[in-house]
């Protein structure tokens, strides 16, 4: 075995050797929820061989991390069914709708507009260009948040990279200005938010806070 192939081995909770080397480390340990906070009902969330899923019409409603975050990159694989609908939320509070007090990076392969659809910061930020959003297939994602400036990668494409204070809140009640938005607050992860028999699945969630030394 080489030394790049065994550096690449996935250690617990989906954290490869070269990530954890990098300053990573695992939000989910692929066995319980321990570091999360269920916002919904329990009964919402299966986790088995190490993949976390949400099915449709059973409450889960989110997740939150247990700590709050400022300057981050989050990795997180992710599966979804026909016309799903699911999401990474990024900065959010504990009370309020997180995808109106924080952001939501969207999942879904329904059809929707470029500021709805997978990848785009929902609402607030539109993706160019538009991402794989093929059904039952594994996805990543790479989620920047740095200061005032955003950035999604979506399968290892840039698909959102912007300033969210050159950003506008939906014409919708509740989302709040991007201008004022926190640079800190919680990760959270969206139940299957579709008719019941859709599912959303995820795996190897980690992040690598950053500090001052390491922005540039």
């Amino acid at each position: 075995m080489t030394c790049a192939l065994a550096g690449w081995l996935a250690l617990a909770g989906g954290l490869h050797a070269e990530e954890k080397d990098d300053g990573f480390v695992s939000l989910f340990n692929g066995k319980d929820l321990e570091g999360w906070v269920i916002k919904g009902k329990p009964e919402g969330w299966q986790i088995k061989d190490g993949i976390l899923r949400s099915e449709g019409g059973k409450g889960g409603d989110w997740l939150r991390s247990a700590k709050e975050y400022g300057d981050f990159i989050l990795k997180v694989d992710w599966k979804v069914s026909k016309d799903g609908n699911s999401g990474v939320f990024l900065r959010v509070t504990d009370k309020g709708a997180p995808w109106q007090t924080g952001y939501e990076c969207q999942i879904s392969n329904a059809p929707r507009d470029d500021k709805h659809c997978t990848g785009a910061l929902y609402g607030y930020a539109a993706v160019k260009p538009r991402p794989d959003e093929t059904a039952d297939k594994w996805h990543s994602f790479e989620l920047h948040c740095i200061g005032t400036k955003l950035k999604v990668i979506s399968d290892g494409v840039t698909i959102v990279d912007v300033d969210q204070t050159k950003l506008t809140a939906p014409d919708e009640k509740g989302y709040t200005d991007p201008k004022t938005k926190p640079l800190k607050g919680y990760i959270g992860l969206q139940d299957s938010h579709a008719p019941a028999g859709s599912y959303i699945e995820f795996r190897n969630v980690r992040i690598k806070e950053l500090k001052r030394s390491d922005k540039k």
